[in-house]
């Protein structure tokens, strides 16, 4: 690998967008390949076993194409990270540890998180945010349905907003939260959902602080690419066409290609 080697960013579907927007921010001439394996979406309602099972299968795909670093732009598959990372000749980013990194300084005793029911019930969070804010009380909800419904662009507030309430109403309920992280890299693209439901609330989006960790890692080792113009390839195991809107709506540069890819295939 080498400077001209691409970015891997992946997801089990669009949701990865949100952080292929930062990257794309932070680290402009890098040319980025993303995979999303929305046929077997969602990963947060499959075992973690599963899950491990087709996350090999992705990361497998992403180092026959030579990626210097990958975003695990999902935050189910990056609660097993740890049974992974390094496993692979390239570092590997976990958005959960960006999640965790981006509270370490706030002004706050209690933060709330909504996430996938992997995500929320794996206790990722609590134990990454504690680790740096012993003090700090976390309380996690799990959203069944909404990554599901984002994916498939159903975006309808008739559709959304009972979700949301489902999940954040239960997490008001326990604590005075103020902040609320977006565990799950679909979210982003209904913030304004939650701010037009909770304006109380601080919404916190990890992919910021995941992309800045992908660029310190790069400078450091000699790889930032900082004379590229910044390509983009796509490729899912869903919809092509679903996946150049979704693109359009998060605002990423027009990919250079759209690829239908094998899914990976579940135990």
């Amino acid at each position: 690998m080498d400077k001209l080697s691409p970015v891997g960013v992946f997801d089990s579907g669009v949701g990865g967008f949100s952080v292929v927007k930062e990257i794309q921010k932070v680290l402009p001439g890098e040319d980025v390949l993303y995979y999303g394996d929305s046929a077997n979406m969602p990963y947060g309602n499959r075992s973690g076993e599963e899950i491990l099972h087709l996350t090999r299968q992705i990361l497998a795909f992403l180092e026959r194409r030579g990626v210097k670093a990958a975003a695990v732009a999902c935050n189910t598959i990056s609660s097993l990270i740890d049974r992974y990372r390094d496993d692979y000749p390239f570092k590997i980013f976990s958005v959960i540890e960006a999640g965790a990194a981006s509270v370490a300084t706030l002004d706050a005793d209690c933060v709330g998180v909504i996430g996938t029911v992997f995500t929320a019930r794996s206790g990722a969070y609590h134990r990454l945010i504690n680790a740096v804010r012993p003090e700090m009380k976390v309380y996690a909800q799990g959203c069944p349905n909404l990554a599901r419904l984002i994916d498939g662009g159903d975006l309808r507030p008739e559709s959304i907003d009972p979700e949301l309430r489902a999940a954040v109403e239960p997490l008001l309920t326990q604590a005075p939260i103020r902040h609320l992280i977006l565990g799950c890299t679909h979210y982003p693209l209904v913030s304004g959902y939650l701010n037009r439901l909770y304006p109380q609330l601080t919404l916190i989006d990890p992919a910021h602080e995941q992309a800045l960790a992908v660029k310190r890692f790069l400078e450091s080792q000699g790889l930032l690419n900082d004379a590229g113009s910044g390509s983009l390839e796509l490729n899912t195991s869903g919809d092509a066409a679903q996946y150049a809107e979704a693109a359009r709506r998060f605002g990423l540069k027009e990919p250079r290609a759209i690829n239908t890819v094998a899914a990976a295939q579940p135990l």
